[in-house]
């Protein structure tokens, strides 16, 4: 029983709560899928790679959210008053092997949206995946302890913020670079972008150190809330937000797709294409 998840009986309220939880993740994800293949095409060639990465993290969030609330369903069965576990367990692990795959995508959108190329943006890009990989890895084994020793949950938890500080170092040091190729109101948006990762990446280690300070079955409804939000906070509205991006630059560099869906140009209007 690696995680805390496996410790307790659900009341119906707490297990149908944590099942729509993840549902409503998987929804999220999909629908969101769904908007950027569409806007993909109205994205300037030079922006394009960041719809793709984004359609990625979509399929590779949904795919595990939707493991994770089968295996939820799986391992816990109604036994007249509450759902207990079954010979199965539940694991968050699962979202740590996941996290391998997106938070790269992720952050190499942004680098691309800030308009870095060529060797700036493969060594941006090699240092931010690999401190990102650094904290997944160690925040992976970190969780591996919660039931046993949370001594060596928070030993691990520290570590993994090193290399949390570290990624969001060269992040701040990437766009305070980048603003500077944009203008004022296309720069606050990327402000808002920085701010929105704090916000969500913030949500998951208070996530990892729920067995520290909430052991329960309440703490684990808090723990499943705490993640869903930050998936649909760090990965959807994240790409949303990266999208408009991409099409308002597109737009600006004479980009005409993006222009007609941003509503700049009557549809009709014979203006050269840019790319």
């Amino acid at each position: 029983m690696k995680n805390i998840e496996n410790l307790f009986e659900y009341s119906v309220g707490q297990f149908e709560a944590i099942d729509h939880l993840l549902t409503m993740g998987v929804g999220a994800h999909l629908a969101a899928l769904v908007f950027f293949l569409i806007m993909s095409q109205f994205v300037a060639p030079k922006y394009r790679v960041a719809t793709a990465l984004s359609c990625i993290v979509m399929v590779s969030a949904g795919l595990i959210l939707v493991s994770q609330a089968g295996l939820w369903t799986d391992a816990f069965k109604f036994n007249g008053t509450n759902y207990s576990l079954t010979n199965l367990t539940f694991s968050n692990g699962f979202r740590y092997v996941n996290w391998m795959v997106t938070i790269p995508c992720l952050l190499t959108q942004l680098l691309i949206i800030l308009n870095f190329r060529g060797s700036a943006l493969k060594s941006k890009a090699t240092w931010l995946i690999l401190s990102a990989w650094g904290m997944i890895i160690t925040g992976y084994i970190g969780q591996l302890y919660e039931v046993e020793d949370t001594s060596k949950l928070m030993i691990w938890g520290a570590i993994s913020t090193v290399f949390f500080i570290i990624m969001n170092f060269i992040v701040g040091k990437a766009i305070a670079a980048g603003k500077k190729t944009m203008d004022a109101r296309t720069s606050g948006r990327v402000m808002n972008v920085f701010w929105l990762m704090m916000f969500a990446w913030t949500l998951y280690p208070i996530a990892y150190l729920v067995p520290v300070f909430m052991n329960s079955a309440d703490g684990v409804v808090l723990r499943q809330a705490l993640f869903t939000v930050a998936d649909i906070s760090s990965k959807v509205i994240y790409g949303l937000m990266i999208t408009y991006i991409a099409l308002d630059q597109s737009a600006k560099a004479g980009y005409l797709p993006a222009q007609k869906v941003l509503g700049r140009v009557a549809i009709g209007t014979d203006t050269e294409l840019r790319n």
